[in-house]
């Protein structure tokens, strides 16, 4: 075992080169869990990778790759020329700090603060527990710029038709029979291996519940968690499932604004601080592709565990983070119980497929349980139990890592164009996860008006100000690249470049 000396030992690091964790993860958690504990106070110097490469004994690579993981999720800052500090404004207040670190010193109290307590719930779900807007379409075919469509050209067809018809032709009589409502037992294992290692989300897997995408998602747990005329957060400008989920439970969908740190908690406790529910993406938001900041994350949790209330983390595309690890998920830094994490196949592998899945929180388990006894299963069994032969065996983990490189390089390829074709008029925001961006539009420019005349050429981009619940504050293109080769997106500026032309002189 590599155990840490000198300078390293000062932050009690430990690394296992026995352990299946690879180092640069356990370097990564280890000052992590030191940050939130409050051990590493804000300002605090962190030594150099050099010295830290020394003194664990491991590779300097291994070491700024975790330092630089931890800078992505604002736990660090670096400045160029200067060292490396643990981030001045962490968002862990004092009394936060010392119940972070009794926490970490007792992690079976922690286990059982988390199931204790819970969440508030609708009265319908409480008696369970007892009883146990978008791009206009112009055809089937995707083209430049639909959103939300993945990369079909590139998805491993014939391998995923051998696995289906491999599990088929081995069928047995329980999966012909129709299963467990819950989800079939060995794909709830494999999400819940794959979700823990690729998205820091802590499960077992009787937590994972199948479902037949995101949509169902949001409606199952809103059903159970809100009562009539209750207040729920959703973003603004946002992914407009997620209102009308909250409208069909009866919610109240309350408007809050996103900017560059993504959902500001701040504006949601001064326009509805007893909401039952928030509803975000926190590491790729739909559609202004921001990144919800540390701080907003802690506050965020902060809120919900201090009011009982319920975050639900939309997951939907994040795992296609253009250069480096993906982030760590909220749910993973929950120590209350109160996020439940939504996930779905339909970005990551082909929208036909209507398979996804939610992480229930352990005091909540029991009640989505008795919710999904009555109810059919939520997906035919045999793709299920397909599904989970594709991950078991390694397919959708490759398929993955050849996702990123494609989404980085299309993403590449129409930030190039937009700048080429449509200078001064488009301005793109950052784009480092998923398969879309958002541009915002030069003034006196209707997004309408150009999502209109986008349509007569043949281009399909949805208008940003169409994703706003509340005042619209922007005019602005949303963009998909996933499903659109390099060399067709740039056919599709030129065309979105003569519409901005002809919108430009009404």
């Amino acid at each position: 075992m590599k155990t840490s000396t000198g300078v390293a030992s000062s932050l009690l690091l430990k690394l296992d080169s026995r352990s299946p964790t690879p180092l640069h993860e356990q370097l990564f958690e280890g000052i992590r869990a030191r940050i939130l504990a409050g051990a590493l106070v804000p300002g605090l110097r962190i030594p150099s990778s050099r010295q830290l490469a020394t003194e664990l004994d491991v590779a300097r690579s291994t070491v700024l790759q975790a330092l630089d993981a931890l800078t992505a999720e604002g736990y660090l800052m670096a400045r160029p020329g200067s060292c490396t500090r643990v981030a001045p404004e962490l968002p862990l207040l004092a009394e936060d700090r010392s119940a972070a670190a009794a926490r970490a010193l007792n992690p079976d109290e922690r286990r059982q603060d988390r199931a204790s307590r819970g969440p508030r719930l609708a009265a319908s779900a409480r008696a369970l527990k007892p009883l146990t807007a978008g791009a206009p379409r112009l055809g089937a075919a995707p083209r430049a710029f639909r959103p939300g469509v993945p990369a079909l050209d590139l998805f491993p067809t014939a391998l995923w038709a051998r696995t289906v018809t491999r599990v088929h032709a081995r069928a047995s009589t329980g999966l012909l029979d129709g299963g467990d409502p819950s989800g079939h037992a060995p794909l709830r294992e494999a999400i819940a291996t794959h979700v823990s290692a690729s998205r820091g989300v802590r499960c077992v897997p009787e937590q994972v519940f199948i479902t037949a995408g995101t949509q169902q998602a949001f409606d199952e747990i809103l059903r159970l968690a809100l009562d009539p005329g209750d207040s729920v957060w959703v973003e603004d400008p946002g992914y407009p499932g997620a209102r009308r989920a909250v409208l069909a439970a009866g919610g109240r969908p309350v408007p809050i604004p996103v900017d560059g740190d993504g959902l500001d908690v701040g504006e949601g406790l001064a326009r509805a601080p007893r909401a039952r529910v928030a509803l975000v993406a926190p590491s790729h938001q739909y559609p202004l592709g921001a990144t919800l900041s540390l701080a907003r994350r802690m506050a965020l949790l902060r809120w919900a565990g201090r009011t009982r209330a319920l975050i639900i983390e939309d997951d939907y595309d994040s795992e296609f983070r253009h250069r480096g690890r993906p982030l760590t998920a909220l749910q993973g830094l929950d120590d209350t119980g109160c996020v439940v994490y939504v996930g779905t196949f339909s970005k990551s592998m082909f929208p036909g497929l209507r398979l996804g899945f939610l992480v229930a929180p352990p005091s909540l388990v029991d009640v989505f349980a008795a919710a999904r006894a009555a109810a059919s299963a939520p997906a035919s069994t045999l793709e299920q139990a397909a599904l989970a032969v594709f991950l078991a065996e390694g397919h959708f983990a490759r398929h993955l890592r050849r996702m990123r490189t494609a989404y980085r390089e299309r993403g590449e390829a129409l930030l190039e164009a937009l700048h080429a074709d449509c200078p001064g008029v488009l301005m793109p925001r950052p784009c480092d996860t998923g398969m879309q961006v958002c541009a915002s539009l030069a003034a006196p420019l209707s997004d309408l008006d150009v999502r209109d005349e986008a349509a007569r050429k043949g281009v399909e981009v949805a208008a940003l100000s169409g994703y706003f619940l509340g005042r619209r504050r922007e005019s602005g293109l949303v963009f998909g690249f996933g499903g659109v080769r390099p060399e067709t997106l740039r056919a599709g500026t030129r065309a979105l470049a003569r519409a901005l032309e002809v919108s430009s002189r009404r």
